[in-house]
């Protein structure tokens, strides 16, 4: 790659306008052979990403593909359409050149010039992109949420988050793509979401409601239990085949169902904790089995779905301008309005 043009991140990139041209290097997470049923010409579908996020861009078949990996400045076109050629390069670092394009008034990346890169220069880890809040606050938050259950519900919970098991959930990601998509990811979602499960027992529990806060401790912490089966890092998130052909929820809800055994936990418990695991997509055309049915599932049920979309949220407003509005997202079918700038304080009632 020529260094005559300034490398950007993925940040930087997103803020460009449109006809600007850019170039990186990047980790290479997704790469999806297609056809177009216009012209029957290849292209591809990618993922990329680094420490400040991802993009996805489309490589049309008119792209150059040349081979810099053996190093002393030797290139060398090669052909993507070889067998084998796909797998041999997800996961691994690349440089790419390109242009922002519009497509139906919406950004598009568009990858004309792809380059295979020495890994050892570029190592992949590199390109990885974390959790912005330190692990080591994770892991405190955590156990503090863990601590306030009480009794063999506590002892379980320990119980379920030692050894091997622990040692996958604090680094594996919560997504491939929508959100919390990085190392530490599935911790950083999992305490989000029982803090405000929790925070909103606490408040209900005040005015007067019965709940069982260490239900929703436990459903909050374990909601998510599945995705340690789903998700691995390769070293890029990406889905697992028993995540593909089975799905997070079921996968948590078998895995826990042998730990509570195992365990010896009552029935009750076992039974609500579980209701809570197959429930907390809220919507059966959400992946939910089942509809959260007691007050407990629906607290975990409605904090999971909010931090999925001030997740969102904070996503799609990335590059937006103070006081505008963001292109149309399409998970969560909104556009979403930057009302002021990240110091600006709400307007006081009056």
């Amino acid at each position: 790659m020529s260094s005559e043009q300034q490398r950007l991140s993925t940040r930087q990139i997103k803020a460009l306008g449109e006809n600007e041209s850019f170039c990186g290097v990047f980790l290479l997470q997704r790469l999806s052979p297609k056809v177009s049923p216009k012209n029957g010409q290849p292209y591809w579908n990618c993922s990329v990403m680094d420490g400040d996020g991802g993009i996805d861009a489309k490589i049309w078949s008119s792209a150059d593909w040349i081979d810099l990996s053996s190093g002393a400045g030797q290139k060398k076109k090669v052909n993507p359409l070889d067998e084998g050629f796909v797998r041999s390069v997800e996961g691994t670092s690349v440089g790419v050149k390109g242009k922002v394009n519009s497509y139906r008034g919406q950004q598009q990346f568009v990858f004309e010039e792809i380059y295979l890169v020495d890994q050892e220069k570029y190592p992949p880890h590199l390109f990885v992109r974390k959790s912005t809040i330190p692990l080591e606050e994770l892991e405190a938050r955590f156990w503090k949420l863990l601590a306030r259950a009480n009794g063999r519900r506590r002892s379980f919970l320990e119980c379920v988050f030692s050894g091997e098991l622990w040692d996958r959930f604090q680094i594996i990601p919560a997504a491939v793509t929508h959100h919390h998509a990085y190392v530490h990811g599935l911790l950083e979602h999992t305490v989000m979401v029982t803090e405000s499960a929790l925070a909103m027992a606490d408040s209900y529990v005040k005015s007067g409601t019965r709940l069982d806060s260490d239900v929703v401790i436990g459903g909050g912490l374990l909601h998510d239990i599945g995705k340690i089966d789903a998700y691995g890092l390769t070293p890029a998130p990406a889905m697992t085949l028993p995540g593909a052909v089975l799905d997070h929820v079921p996968l948590g809800f078998a895995r826990f169902r042998s730990l509570a055994d195992s365990f010896g936990l009552d029935e009750v418990t076992a039974m609500h904790l579980g209701h809570i695991i197959l429930s907390h997509h809220g919507e059966k055309e959400y992946g939910s089995p089942v509809l959260p049915a007691t007050r407990e599932a629906l607290i975990v049920s409605v904090a999971d779905e909010l931090d999925f979309r001030l997740f969102c949220y904070d996503a799609a407003v990335e590059t937006t301008l103070p006081g505008g509005v963001s292109d149309y997202h399409a998970v969560t079918q909104r556009r979403y309005w930057k009302w002021g700038n990240s110091t600006q304080e709400a307007p006081e009632e009056r």
